[in-house]
Order: C-alpha cells, then structure tokens, then sequence
C-alpha cells in the first residue's frame, strides 16, 4: 500500500532533502513508524517522549487534521496523501 508524505520546504531535511516520499502502513501510526525507521531522527521531531504526534507539527490525511479524526489509529488506505506541516510561531 502506497501512501503519500508530502512535507513543505522548511522540513525537506528530515525527509533527506525531498519535499515528498511514500510510506507503507494501515494507519497514521503505522506510516510514521515506517517513516521513522527509514529516516534517522524523525521520530524524536515527529512524537513527544509518551509517543503522540509533537505538539510542534500537525498532520492532515488527505486535507484533514487528524486531530479530527481518530489521530494516529486513523485508518490509511492506498493513495492517500498524509502531510506533515510545521506550526509557526509568533504572534
């Protein structure tokens, strides 16, 4: 199953320089673990020390905050897009 990680430019070096690859996984959670395994220190930006997604990013599965949904038990399905946004600061 092939779903697609689309980051913007500001995060393109966790991801090895692309603003775009592909996971395997039946969840949210099963994405970022594969994602996690494939990419060194992505798992310390993406989740906190109890495992949920970083109070710093949002995640959205096909335009949807999974916050809204059922967060990363979320069921994924092939294409997909998950994207991985930063939160800006200031004010």
């Amino acid at each position: 199953m092939d779903i697609m990680i689309r980051v913007p430019p500001s995060l393109k070096q966790w991801f090895d320089g692309s603003d775009e690859t592909s996971c395997h996984g039946e969840t949210i959670g099963g994405c970022i673990g594969n994602l996690t395994d494939r990419f060194p220190g992505l798992k310390d930006r993406l989740l906190d020390e109890e495992g949920n997604v970083s109070e710093a990013i949002i995640i959205f599965l096909n335009g949807d905050n999974i916050n809204t949904m059922e967060g990363q038990t979320t069921q994924v399905k092939d294409g997909d897009e998950i994207s991985i946004i930063p939160l800006a600061a200031g004010g």
